[in-house]
């Protein structure tokens, strides 16, 4: 088992071997994950500094191997409009389940698929509003304060 703590590395031989540590997009803020690469090696990772990881970051690096984060596609429900107003409602309403908002676009904001509020949304948004398999990233989701 690989024992990973706080780090991020950068890859320092491209003759190393590839190992992939698949995550969920809810799962980029936790400080333990334990699971086994797609390639099959078990991996304890303990994370302290509250840092979200990143899909393609580096966490562990020997003298054979390095495991990179890859963040899985989910099922989203997009919203695509050039209007303030409707872009308001819609965040209004996802927020009101405590759901976060990633903005993926100029005028495009996807929340994780949600069957009772997909319903909800779609009859207040209608061609707004699609779905689709997306990657959602930290670094995509809007901040309040």
């Amino acid at each position: 088992m690989l024992q990973v703590k706080d780090e991020n590395l950068m890859l320092a031989s491209a003759d190393l071997q590839e190992e992939q540590l698949c995550i969920e997009w809810f799962e980029a803020g936790r400080s333990l994950i334990k699971r086994k690469t797609v390639q099959g090696t078990t991996l304890h990772l303990q994370r302290r500094n509250g840092k979200y990881l990143t899909d393609g970051q580096i966490i562990y690096q020997d003298a054979k191997r390095f495991v990179r984060i890859s963040t899985l596609p989910c099922p989203c429900m997009v919203l695509t409009a050039e209007d303030a107003a409707v872009i308001g409602d819609f965040c209004y309403d996802v927020g009101n389940r405590h759901l976060p908002v990633f903005c993926i676009g100029k005028n495009t904001f996807a929340v994780a698929y949600d069957a009772r509020l997909y319903e909800a949304l779609a009859s207040k948004f209608g061609a707004h509003l699609r779905l689709e398999q997306l990657q959602l990233l930290p670094g995509q989701a809007l901040l309040y304060y």
